[in-house]
């Protein structure tokens, strides 16, 4: 492959790494599978915009360096994507970091620069810091840098994950390709890769829920709050990657059109309810699941919740029998933590008991609202982590844990109720005709019956 006219220097991508540093062999290893593996390199980079397709070829050169370009080495970018299916091109910028090392500002800001003065469409940023989606940055970048040029971030970890589904779904139809795909995934589960999930919250976290249990509160634009609410939203990505891997299905925050669009006032957001409160909340989607699962974490009980909200069934007369259609969904759910709260039409309260007691007596959530029909169910799980709960390291693999064991009691049984087909409320009745025929049987229609052009009339 010859290299691009308008670069002075550069490496195509190489299978086996020769580079000494993590980051620029994870550069190297990864380069090497977006170009040899189609179906890999499809799922990543058409999410980004790259044209895709059978026709469209993929070429990453390594510590790409532009010929027009005034910057020295310090400012080269570690690889250079270029995607072309005959019609269009599609070029990124690619910059990785690995172990414990995190995105520079300046540095991205740098490259959103040059991919501008090159006509570059876009920056892609790989490192061990994690985001809800890849249009997030974990840094914070001067909108005005993108304005022409888009920025797109992936963490080790979703790479691991988007190569371990597309195995475990035989999604590359390349025997060859499988196999290199999967050396990929063994090369980034080896700790010599520097890949890592996110390990624990940031010293903030620690003051954090000493004020919040002590009835206080953050300033509304304290640095800590974002922090915090920055840490927050690492751990949701980072738990959705790994129940992604486990499940061998996509799982991903749930987020607005407004929030995709807008993460930095998304991010505002979070911040400002979390200040108030002193509760920190995300949603999970999973594909086919009865509801997204909600996950909060409570800094002033030190408690996190796991929730499903369904819809009761609407074909029920009698409010136990709402009940005892959801405990049905339930008989292998174990877990002596779940509770579930019925949630009734107006003003009426909500009520709550626990699964144990509730399938003893159907009463202890209905209570007296027996002619009533609830209109959800919420099944809920509150776990008291107390002192682990402040704990950097400790919360993490609790919030994990908590989320999951959920899902293998809860949400994998749970699917919601869809309305039965209409049923006839009299049998249909065909009169038959007295007079003895001797062409087609009673009922049917003779070909010299139907009028010529009928069917293409009816077909219009």
């Amino acid at each position: 492959m010859k290299r691009p006219d308008y670069l002075s220097s550069g490496e195509l991508g190489r299978l086996i790494p020769v580079a000494t540093k993590p980051e620029l062999r994870n550069t190297c290893v990864t380069s090497a599978m977006l170009m040899a593996v189609e179906e890999f390199a499809e799922a990543l980079l058409g999410a980004l915009g790259a044209p895709t397709g059978k026709r469209a070829k993929t070429h990453v050169w390594l510590e790409p360096v532009f010929k027009s370009s005034k910057n020295d080495n310090k400012d080269r970018p570690d690889a250079l994507i270029i995607v072309n299916n005959g019609r269009r091109e599609w070029r990124a910028l690619m910059e990785a970091k690995a172990k414990g090392a995190d995105l520079d500002a300046d540095q991205i800001e740098c490259y959103l620069d040059i991919a501008k003065v090159q006509g570059v469409d876009a920056v892609v940023t790989i490192s061990n810091q994690f985001v809800a989606t890849p249009t997030q940055s974990p840094c914070d970048i001067n909108r005005q840098k993108l304005k022409k040029v888009a920025l797109f971030h992936w963490s080790w970890s979703f790479l691991q994950t988007e190569a371990k589904i597309q195995l475990s779904k035989s999604a590359v139809s390349d025997p060859d390709q499988a196999y290199m795909l999967e050396e990929y995934v063994r090369y980034l589960e080896h700790d010599s890769s520097g890949v890592s999930e996110f390990e624990q919250m940031g010293k903030e976290w620690v003051e954090a829920c000493k004020l919040y249990f002590a009835k206080s509160k953050l300033d509304k634009k304290s640095p800590m709050g974002a922090a915090v609410v920055s840490d927050w939203d690492e751990l949701m990505r980072c738990t959705a990657l790994l129940m992604s891997r486990n499940l061998e299905t996509n799982v991903t925050t749930v987020l607005s059109a407004k929030e995709r669009k807008d993460p930095n006032g998304r991010s505002e957001s979070m911040q400002s309810s979390f200040v108030s409160s002193g509760e920190l909340k995300s949603r999970l989607e999973i594909p086919d699941a009865a509801s997204p699962i909600s996950v909060e974490a409570d800094l002033t009980r030190r408690s996190v919740t796991v929730s499903m909200t369904v819809d009761a069934p609407r074909d029920k007369k009698r409010a136990p029998a709402t009940v005892t259609w959801l405990l049905r969904q339930l008989v292998k759910t174990e877990d002596g933590s779940i509770m579930l709260v019925a949630k009734w039409p107006g003003r009426t309260q909500d009520t709550c008991a626990e699964l144990v007691k509730v399938r003893e007596d159907v009463d202890a959530l209905v209570g007296d609202r027996k002619g009533q029909l609830p209109r959800t169910f919420e099944i809920r799980a509150v776990s008291d982590l107390g002192g682990k709960f402040t704990q950097r390291r400790n919360f993490v693999p609790e919030l994990v844990s908590c989320v999951t064991r959920f899902y293998e009691a809860v949400g994998q049984y749970v699917v919601p109720w869809q309305a039965p087909p209409p049923k006839p409320k009299k049998p249909v009745q065909v009169e038959e005709s007295s007079e003895e025929s001797t062409g087609p049987e009673a009922g049917e229609i003779s070909a010299q019956q139907i009028a010529p052009g009928a069917f293409e009339a009816s077909a219009i």
